[in-house]
């Protein structure tokens, strides 16, 4: 279990309990009462595989929309004390509320229904709280690198030339630009859709090294790589 704790400056807190091994619970909604902004089509990613018949609500909007509530009259800039507790780890940062809304945004969308985001959930399940740009790169390549293993163990084909997580990233950006519509005509502040808005960033600099073969990530090896015979 993770549990959020967040702490604002006028006394009052929220709070967030996650189970990272599970999927985020459905919010109930009926169709007559469903705002539009959170209705499957509304604002629907093209590579959307789901069927209306079988669903009404965005499942990755349904996932983060506790916290969209809860940000809701947030000003993203104003700041927060954070506590993240996590398998008997306690993590504590003073920050904006936008940075401390987008690691949430993150867990939560990883655990959500959406067939795009699910793919990262073992990311979820080893959950980073605020881990910066060159720690998510890190993070998300050695999943996709330990996926390969694990496919071509079975038999299965690997990408070991990364076009599969090149196409991942170009439809989670996608998915990205889309939920900010939802949050914008969901929220009336900006809390919320900022820490989309870096989240997205992020995803941008992942694909950004799949493209440059991975250049940023190369100097942390060079010292451990034995030296060569001469």
């Amino acid at each position: 279990m993770i549990r959020y704790t967040f702490a604002f400056a006028d006394g009052s807190h929220a709070e967030f309990c996650i189970d990272e091994k599970a999927s985020v619970p459905a919010i109930p909604c009926s169709p007559d009462g469903l705002p539009a902004w959170m209705d499957l089509d509304t604002h629907r990613c093209p590579h959307c595989p789901l069927t209306r018949s079988k669903r009404m609500v965005c499942p990755a909007f349904e996932a983060i929309f506790p916290t969209i509530k809860s940000f809701d009259h947030r000003v993203s800039s104003d700041t927060c004390d954070l506590t993240v507790e996590q398998n008997g780890v306690t993590h504590h940062a003073h920050t904006s509320i936008q940075n401390a809304a987008r690691s949430l945004i993150g867990l939560q969308l990883a655990l959500s229904g959406c067939p795009t985001m699910r793919k990262l959930r073992p990311l979820a399940r080893f959950h980073m709280p605020l881990a910066d740009a060159d720690e998510t790169i890190f993070r998300v390549f050695g999943m996709h690198m330990l996926r390969q293993y694990f496919r071509h163990a079975k038999g299965g084909p690997a990408d070991w030339s990364l076009p599969e997580l090149q196409a991942l990233y170009r439809d989670i950006h996608e998915l990205n630009r889309q939920l900010a519509k939802r949050i914008r005509a969901a929220s009336h502040k900006d809390a919320a859709v900022n820490g989309l808005v870096i989240l997205d960033a992020f995803a941008h600099e992942v694909e950004y090294n799949i493209e440059t073969n991975l250049g940023q990530l190369a100097p942390y090896f060079e010292s451990s790589e034995p030296p060569a015979k001469s």
